[in-house]
């Protein structure tokens, strides 16, 4: 159901925050010590890249899918000034452009962990004592994502 989905994709945003703010506030406050407040700030101004790239996903998927819109008004845009049976007849109600959207966000994601963060953790594995530790995250991250796909029913 959508309130089952929006509930997990906001619990996932929510989880992911926690360490993506803790990698950019360590950093900033190694750097500057004194600035407690700019290392907040900073992660804390990371996280709002979420929301704001969702505010602008829901903006093209209902300019994609709100067919007949007379004038560029942003209330009718976001849905706001839409009535139930034109949103019933989108097609971003029965999610063939979500399922579009879904698939464009993971190969941005496969294309970054491919092509920077796979690369730079072979680099930074050859400067560690420990060697094994490549292999075991890159395992233990690949069975953490089948475990969930199985878990969710995929």
């Amino acid at each position: 159901s959508p309130s089952s989905l929006a509930s997990i994709v906001t619990l996932g945003i929510a989880l992911h925050n926690i360490p993506e703010g803790i990698a950019i506030a360590i950093p900033c406050m190694a750097a500057r010590p004194n600035q407690p407040f700019l290392a907040f700030g900073l992660a804390s101004l990371s996280g709002l890249a979420e929301p704001v790239g969702a505010f602008i996903g829901l903006i093209v998927l209902r300019l994609r899918s709100v067919s007949g819109l007379q004038h560029n008004d942003v209330n009718e845009i976001i849905g706001y000034g839409l009535d139930d049976s034109s949103m019933e007849t989108s097609s971003l109600a029965h999610g063939q452009d979500m399922g579009d959207a879904l698939a464009f966000v993971a190969g941005i994601m496969l294309a970054v962990a491919i092509c920077e963060l796979l690369p730079e953790a072979n680099r930074q594995r050859k400067d560690c004592d420990d060697s094994d530790s490549f292999v075991l995250g890159v395992v233990l991250g690949v069975g953490i994502m089948v475990l969930t796909e199985l878990y969710l029913g995929g």
